[in-house]
């Protein structure tokens, strides 16, 4: 045998260091031209992390990343780079309408990681595609009437017990209590008794399970960023690198608790008024029931059942993911605007006093419905700190970008910088102040997502589903607060908020602490 420099050894190696030029040459001289040789203003990208190296390595955020982008440039679209993959930043509200809305038929994925025999927890409504997505989008529909909301309401308030009993400790001293967490643990309550049937109390025992889990799903750590970035930069790398979109610890634990709820209710028959027996419906008779009938027939044969057993553990994690971190961070969020602007919390503690002296001083389904000042500063935090400051769409037929030549290809990725563009002084004048008059009604009338664009739940058909309850769960729980306590700015809070870069949402470094005192 022939070595062309001496030995096997050297001979590999230099074959490697040959082939890993060839690659890179090809990447950079190839692929990221893509937008070049269609004529489109790309932004300078990074071997092999593409434009997203910072937010890959954990030293920006990348809602933030983009947020620079549209300040400096102000284009229309942009070309960007997923890994080696060619992505399309839309920042024009009129081209994002026609992305969400006119034109979804061009744009009905969003183009998100899933592997559902591999990685079950992957494949739930969030991130499926075509007509899957389509099918079970109007199988659940019915589950978020106001009917089935006003029903599951009372678990809402019930879960506030434990919440105001803790809170007091703090409040009668008028100590510091970190807001994000101590609300995260009550979201955490409300969604184990409303998506999984299980009465907890992760408020006075912090180490309860669903907490420690679900904490982890969304704790800033390098683990959890490197596993949502590959999926997003790098898709393919998931199998490759045996990576799923959760622990494994977690994905064990989910599916275990839906696995013994379904198999209590249905051997033994138990209705409960909650998401879980909404998706028993499902799962035994192919629909959800209309409102106010909660029974359900069961069948034992489990090859008749219209949902597997991952399939209803893939939509009560992704009621987790959405109604756990996302509304304790709304209302941690706004508890701290609040606190910045007293002006607002006196008004806002007034309204719910007025509102519930005439409902008997009971927090009910009607009485919040009437608080209209305390909706408008929920709206204006979602507008400042929005769950997901970046949105995606995935090309699914290929599109004519109006009033131009240039033909966006199908598999192409769409992205939407939601949290840019909510901070844009061109539709939001003073951006950075928080200004709840913006979304009251005399405000709101006649204004248009192009006029003023707003997507904390994103927009269109793709809508998220869980909209109403998530806002109806960060009400509930802000007028337990306001109603008994009063919040001040205290430490880490009178200073400007660093986001940690390594967050899925957008998470503030040390928390959010605020002093509380009795009202």
């Amino acid at each position: 045998m022939a070595f062309i420099f001496g030995s096997i050894s050297t001979d590999i190696l230099a074959l490697v260091a040959i082939l890993s030029a060839a690659v890179y040459f090809y990447v950079t001289q190839h692929k990221y031209s893509y937008w070049k040789r269609l004529g489109i203003k790309q932004i300078s990208p990074t071997f092999p992390f593409g434009n997203f190296a910072a937010a890959f390595l954990q030293i920006n955020h990348i809602g933030l990343y983009l947020q620079d982008i549209y300040t400096k440039t102000k284009e229309p679209f942009l070309g960007l780079y997923s890994g080696f993959k060619p992505m399309l930043l839309v920042n024009d509200p009129e081209l994002i309408r026609l992305v969400f809305i006119k034109d979804f038929q061009h744009f009905q994925d969003r183009g998100m990681y899933i592997d559902e025999e591999r990685d079950p927890l992957s494949g739930h409504l969030f991130s499926m595609n075509g007509d899957k997505w389509k099918n079970l989008r109007n199988k659940l529909s019915p589950t978020f009437t106001s009917g089935k909301l006003k029903a599951m309401f009372p678990t809402l308030v019930e879960c506030g017990d434990s919440l105001l009993k803790f809170v007091d400790k703090y409040a009668e001293k008028g100590q510091t209590l970190e807001m994000r967490d101590i609300l995260a643990r009550y979201t955490t309550n409300i969604i184990a008794s409303v998506a999984f049937g299980i009465d907890i109390d992760c408020i006075a025992n912090e180490d309860e399970s669903f907490r420690k889990y679900g904490k982890k799903v969304f704790e800033p750590s390098f683990g959890n960023a490197f596993r949502g970035l590959t999926g997003f930069i790098f898709p393919k790398l998931m199998p490759i690198l045996n990576l799923k979109s959760v622990s494994q610890d977690v994905e064990d634990f989910i599916l275990s608790m839906t696995r013994q709820s379904l198999e209590y209710r249905e051997r033994n028959n138990v209705t409960r008024k909650d998401f879980l027996q909404l998706m028993v419906q499902l799962r035994n008779t192919g629909v959800v029931q209309s409102d106010g009938d909660w029974e359900t027939k069961i069948i034992h044969d489990e090859s008749k059942k219209t949902l597997s057993v991952e399939e209803v553990a893939a939509q009560s994690f992704v009621f987790l993911v959405a109604g756990f971190e996302t509304s304790s961070n709304t209302m941690s969020y706004c508890l701290y605007e609040l606190a910045r602007n007293p002006e607002y919390q006196k008004k806002v503690q007034q309204e719910i006093a007025d509102v519930l002296n005439k409902h008997n001083g009971e927090i009910t389904y009607e009485s919040i419905s009437e608080m209209h000042l305390l909706e408008c500063c929920i709206d204006e935090t979602l507008r400042m700190y929005p769950p997901l400051l970046l949105l995606t769409r995935e090309c699914t037929k290929d599109w004519q970008i109006p009033g131009t030549d240039t033909i966006i290809k199908k598999g192409i990725q769409v992205a939407i910088p939601a949290f840019a563009l909510q901070r844009d002084e061109k539709y939001y004048p003073n951006p950075n102040q928080f200004t709840p008059e913006r979304f009251n009604a005399e405000n709101s009338a006649g204004k248009s997502f192009v006029d003023r664009p707003y997507m904390p739940f994103g927009e269109g058909p793709r809508l998220c589903i869980g909209m109403r309850l998530g806002k109806m769960q960060s009400k509930v729980g802000l007028v337990l607060m306001l109603k008994n306590y009063n919040f001040e700015l205290t430490g880490s809070t009178l200073k400007p908020l660093l986001i940690n870069p390594s967050s899925f949402v957008i998470s503030p470094v040390g928390g959010l602490p605020l002093k509380i005192s009795k009202r």
